[in-house]
């Protein structure tokens, strides 16, 4: 790798600075977003964050060394860029101005400007009420009944034979399972009886899709809960699940996969794939709001 001068890198970042904030419109219009970063890297004049969207004529730049991905929103195109560097993001590739070439990576991923713009919101919101002390106050598990539903609970799902989970205290098992569809709950579609505070629905039970759900758990005669879930539409539904990466997939890849799912609606096993990433990566602490149900 050639060696660059924090003095040559650090004139190059400065000059961005006129052009960063004259240029407002510019940066208006996302074409990309960034996937992954590692180390210290800023877009324009600010610090990089995890799915910030980037338009035509971003600036991403590395004192030292780090490493960033960049991948478009039309294209699914992916590019690894890798400092010390000074890189600028146009219509359908990146460029480096200082250091070496991005890295390019063909994917099939696709997701809307919006969904990335939600996503980023919500983990940005997170991060700004750490900083003025708000998220340390609460204490949602003294909110919490010990004897709850876990999931799925009013969202879908991207199985059509979901585990159910629950939690209870001081329960008499076994726990009674109950399972309508929410056009007719007088004509259960499944019934059983659990020494485990989960079930998962066997394959002889037919989910239809794009159907919503009810289901109950019971102890003795005390409910525990009840909740909605919702299946997806067949096409919906073969999506998320031809999309979902390999173990041993890229972060960037599993980081897709999140999204996608938040994007079809099934939040709470985006939320499953995101606690993951947040224990991989507790050095993006963004991922650990998008964690959270």
């Amino acid at each position: 790798m050639k060696f660059f001068s924090a003095k040559i890198l650090t004139m190059a970042a400065a000059s961005l600075v006129f052009t960063a904030a004259g240029s407002s419109a510019v940066f208006a219009q996302g074409v990309a977003f960034i996937t992954d970063i590692k180390g210290d890297a800023t877009l324009g004049t600010v610090r990089a964050a995890i799915m910030a969207e980037v338009g035509k004529g971003a600036r991403i730049s590395c004192l030292n060394a780090c490493q960033v991905g960049v991948m478009y929103l039309l294209s699914g195109k992916e590019f690894t860029l890798n400092g010390p560097g000074d890189f600028v993001v146009g219509d359908a590739d990146v460029a480096a101005k200082i250091g070496a070439p991005p890295k390019l990576r063909d994917t099939h991923w696709k997701i809307t400007a919006q969904t990335v713009n939600q996503a980023s919101q919500t983990s940005n919101a997170s991060i700004r009420m750490r900083s003025i002390g708000d998220a340390g106050s609460a204490k949602p598990e003294e909110a919490v009944s010990a004897s709850r539903l876990l999931y799925p609970l009013g969202t879908a799902v991207v199985s059509m034979q979901p585990t159910f989970r629950w939690t209870a205290t001081s329960a008499r098992v076994p726990y009674h399972f109950e399972l309508k569809t929410a056009a007719a709950p007088d004509k259960p579609v499944y019934k059983a009886k659990s020494r485990e505070p989960s079930l998962k629905l066997p394959a002889s039970v037919k989910l239809q899709a794009d159907t919503e759900y009810w289901w109950s758990v019971k102890s003795a005669n005390t409910e525990i809960g009840n909740s909605t879930f919702k299946t997806l539409s067949t096409q919906a539904l073969a999506l998320a699940q031809s999309r979902k990466p390999a173990d041993k997939a890229e972060f960037s890849d599993w980081l897709m996969y999140g999204l996608t799912l938040r994007e079809v609606g099934a939040s709470q096993d985006a939320s499953g794939v995101f606690g993951k990433l947040a224990k991989d990566r507790p050095d993006l602490p963004e991922l650990a709001r998008l964690a959270q149900p």
